[in-house]
């Protein structure tokens, strides 16, 4: 599917749940990747665009992370407060509520905790992949450094041929390192967009479960437990959503590591090869001095 496609796609979703500000989001980062919302063309501006998407996913990312802890900090400190108030709990279906409630909001507190250990998972592999992809400013310095020395050595006469062969060189080697990360990115903004939205979705009715838990003590005990369970109703399906998010979390660890792992084969080769290319370069200046002999 292309970048394109996968756009309108969100549209017709958002625009579904009338999430407009998600769409934007989703918008803002694709546009990131270059003029409307494809992959840059020019491996200068994927050099660019490469980590600054990252960068943009990553906002994101830490949304969500924000998000997580002040949910998961919400549940934990409700779900003490229910410990403490359950032994003095005297009326059988109030008692009854309170576990229910406490029950649910247990179970949303465990389904939580493994997301924020994939999220700092992703962010740390992350961090080595934007270390290695910015080893592409040293090969800019080492090609001008190549060039110059051509053109010294050769009083210009092949200069062209000289940056010919490092940009081409470079520039294959740039693509090859999109490719590399590419999958990864694209699911990476799936992945925090999904998230976002299931995370939308779940903070209203969590509140709406401590607030009808909290009220138990002013109402009578069937309402109290009526109010709870119409609640956690709306709430049943909310683990398996989690555990769905965290299945498709730990698919992305996956291809992160594939990602950091194809970006290592690369630069291992591309350090292989720069050794050939050197070495052509080296030729031009002989092949040239060779030329210019019989003048002298």
């Amino acid at each position: 599917m292309k970048c394109t496609g996968f756009l309108i796609l969100l549209v017709v979703l958002f625009a579904w749940n009338g999430r407009v500000r998600a769409i934007e989001t989703a918008f803002d980062i694709w546009n990131k990747f270059g003029d409307g919302g494809a992959l840059p063309n020019d491996p200068e501006r994927l050099n660019e665009k490469g980590i600054s998407v990252l960068g943009t996913t990553n906002q994101l990312q830490d949304r969500n992370e924000g998000t997580i802890t002040q949910l998961k900090n919400l549940i934990d400190n409700y779900v003490g407060k229910l410990l403490s108030d359950l032994p003095n709990t005297r009326k059988k279906k109030r008692r009854q509520a309170l576990q229910e409630s406490l029950q649910a909001l247990t179970g949303l507190s465990l389904a939580i905790s493994p997301l924020l250990k994939i999220l700092a998972n992703i962010k740390n592999q992350e961090e080595q992949l934007v270390s290695k992809l910015n080893v592409q400013n040293e090969w800019k310095f080492w090609a001008a450094a190549k060039v110059s020395r051509v053109q010294d050595s050769t009083k210009g006469l092949r200069t062209a041929e000289a940056v010919s062969i490092t940009e081409n060189f470079n520039n294959r080697y740039g693509l090859r390192l999109r490719s590399c990360v590419g999958l990864f990115i694209w699911n990476q903004i799936r992945f925090n967009l999904d998230l976002e939205s299931s995370l939308n979705g779940l903070q209203n009715p969590t509140g709406q479960l401590i607030d009808a838990t909290e009220g138990c003590s002013s109402v009578k005990a069937k309402t109290c437990r009526r109010d709870v369970r119409r609640v956690i109703d709306g709430l049943q399906n909310a683990p398996q959503n989690l555990l769905s998010l965290r299945n498709k979390g730990n698919q992305l660890e996956d291809i992160q590591r594939q990602s950091n792992q194809c970006v290592d084969k690369t630069l291992k080769e591309y350090t292989e090869e720069r050794v050939e290319v050197e070495r052509q370069l080296e030729d031009i200046i002989a092949d040239y001095r060779e030329s210019e002999t019989p003048n002298k």
